[in-house]
């Protein structure tokens, strides 16, 4: 099984949205949602409408993960909208899939999910992505944002630091950190 690796370029990530913007809304928003919440693979292909929206309809500000109940991914208002404006293009009901096949209606497959997200990456001449890359990129940006290892290891589930590092592509031999008190 091959490694695939976080987009660690903020160019590469403009470039993967133009990609496939240009080809689907859809394909474009699975991507986008993706790297900005970290959600696992298997809860992205089966996320409902209800998901994202509050009781009011509109698309909620956080994102929260049930094994992370203390942790919250505040969604940009952009991603919001372009979700609101989703929602409404495809008359997506509040109990229909959010990323759904448009020949069956049904949840998007892992192969279909790989194949949307390996296509773009192929256009654009980045190698080593695949469907882990999503999670990757959102952990490896967090981690570049400044958030603790050891908040991203929580939120993603992780048994140690170490894992977490070795996930996002992190050397913790690079990894150095200063603590200078004056009391």
């Amino acid at each position: 099984m091959n490694q695939v690796d976080p987009i660690r370029d903020i160019h590469e990530i403009q470039a993967m949205y133009k990609v496939l913007r240009s080809k689907s809304e859809r394909d474009y928003l699975l991507f986008k949602f993706a790297i900005h919440t970290g959600v696992k693979l298997s809860e992205l292909l089966n996320l409902c409408v209800s998901d994202v929206q509050g009781h009011d309809q509109d698309i909620k500000h956080f994102w929260l993960e049930a094994h992370a109940p203390n942790i919250h991914i505040r969604l940009p208002e952009t991603l919001r909208n372009e979700l609101t404006q989703f929602i409404e293009n495809e008359q997506l009901e509040t109990d229909q899939l959010l990323f759904q096949s448009n020949r069956t209606l049904k949840g998007l497959s892992r192969q279909q999910a790989y194949r949307i997200i390996h296509a773009a990456a192929e256009d654009i001449g980045m190698l080593h992505i695949g469907l882990t890359t999503l999670r990757k990129t959102f952990a490896y940006h967090a981690y570049q944002s400044g958030i603790s290892i050891s908040i991203i290891q929580k939120y993603l589930g992780h048994q140690t630091t170490y894992e977490t590092m070795k996930f996002i592509g992190i050397s913790t031999k690079k990894c150095k950190t200063t603590i200078a008190l004056n009391l």
